[in-house]
């Protein structure tokens, strides 16, 4: 492992960056600094879930309510910043966590460009799409220098319109399309808004180039990937640019095994 970037070297293994799922989710609080500081300070990127509250501000949580994942309830959409903030994320997980909140988008961006160090750092997956948020998200990401280093998915992968639209907000945003098996991968690769494809089956190393030979990068991701540490490293061995992996510790002590 050399500083300050993860990269494999096994026998021919090309480069490949570890996505945790909702940061290290597996012994933190999914969602939360704490996870994403635990997984970025090993040289991970992170996966996120965006969505707006009712003040038009952008937080960082999968559900649509705060149900499951704090110490209250409600529907996100019908909440305030400042509601949202009030609330205990971490003690469903462990007592230990009890001072975790919810973090801002913003937040989570400042503790990317503090921590991150993979050349993919962030993965931003849009689950609602609030006014004014491209602008937002754009600047942020722009203000802070990690435009480069940050792919959109959620809405943005299952839309050439949302795709269109942060395009239009900022030819520097990376967009990824989607690919679900094979047959939809030369679609995916003439997709003309994106850079990445958001690949949710097991790639063969033909479907890599060809993605590679196409001028996109691609992450493995989707059930048959994500679950499986066997599949996850062939994905790596075949030369996918990141996995997305609900077991990322797991899976770097394997490809560095």
């Amino acid at each position: 492992m050399l500083a300050n970037r993860l990269i494999f070297k096994k026998s021919n293994m090309p480069d490949t960056v570890i996505i945790a799922h909702r940061g290290l989710d597996e012994v933190y609080p999914e969602n939360t600094v704490s996870a994403f500081k635990a997984a970025l300070e090993k040289g991970m990127g992170i996966e996120i879930d965006v969505r707006g509250t009712s003040d038009d501000e952008l937080i960082v949580l999968h559900d649509d309510t705060v149900d499951r994942t704090t110490n209250g309830e409600g529907r996100v959409a019908q909440m305030t910043l400042d509601e949202v903030k009030a609330l205990d994320s971490g003690s469903w997980w462990s007592p230990k966590f009890a001072d975790e909140r919810i973090p801002t988008l913003m937040e989570v961006f400042d503790t990317v460009k503090e921590c991150g160090t993979a050349d993919t750092t962030l993965f931003i997956e849009m689950k609602t799409l609030d006014p004014g948020c491209i602008t937002k998200i754009c600047n942020g990401l722009a203000e802070r220098g990690l435009m480069s280093s940050t792919v959109g998915l959620g809405l943005i992968h299952l839309s050439v319109d949302v795709r269109r639209r942060f395009y239009e907000g900022s030819a520097d945003f990376q967009c990824a399309t989607v690919a679900n098996t094979a047959d939809e991968l030369p679609v995916a690769i003439a997709d003309p808004y994106s850079s990445w494809i958001y690949a949710r089956y097991l790639m063969s190393a033909e479907d890599v180039q060809a993605a590679h030979d196409g001028g996109k990068k691609v992450i493995a991701s989707g059930p048959p990937v994500m679950q499986d540490l066997d599949a996850m490293v062939a994905s790596a061995e075949v030369g996918a640019d990141s996995v997305l992996s609900y077991h990322p510790d797991a899976l770097l002590t394997r490809l560095n095994s």
